[in-house]
């Protein structure tokens, strides 16, 4: 397996229908959407003077659980380009796709040093958190598609 790989799927709901039921699950589920007035990246490129069809939708939610990332960010604050996770959500071809990365633990490891703390969870117990993590996210879109 890869170290890194992109999270593949796709559904037959219209767009807004799935957008709503996926924010639904990951809320519910204990995860926050940050910056949500600023997920539209259509609107970001057009604001830009990018022109992009009428009828093209790509949003990018950002997403983090607090409650986990609070904790651990203080033992090892190299840890914060894992915690923001940004899952992708656009149309193409009358679907709605969905992507987002996905990192393996034992990247995450070598990345992050192996670093053993006195307070604060090790890296190693963090990138097993992290593989929980994408399970979890795995199985949010999957009930939402």
């Amino acid at each position: 397996m890869s170290d890194v790989k992109i999270y593949r799927n796709s559904t037959e709901k219209p767009f807004d229908i799935f957008l709503e039921d996926l924010s639904k699950g990951f809320e519910a589920a204990g995860f926050s959407i940050q910056h949500r007035d600023k997920s539209d990246l259509i609107a970001f490129y057009q604001g830009e003077g990018i022109d992009l069809p009428d009828n093209y939708r790509h949003i990018m939610l950002q997403i983090c659980k607090p409650q986990n990332s609070g904790k651990s960010l203080p033992a090892n604050p190299e840890r914060s380009v894992f915690v923001q996770k940004f899952v992708f959500v656009y149309n193409k071809g009358g679907k709605t796709e969905i992507r987002f990365l996905n990192y393996s633990e034992n990247l995450i490891g070598e990345l992050l040093g192996h670093n053993e703390f006195e307070r604060g969870p090790s890296d190693d117990m963090f990138a097993e958190g992290m593989q929980k993590t994408f399970a979890n996210m795995e199985s949010i879109i999957q009930e939402a598609v």
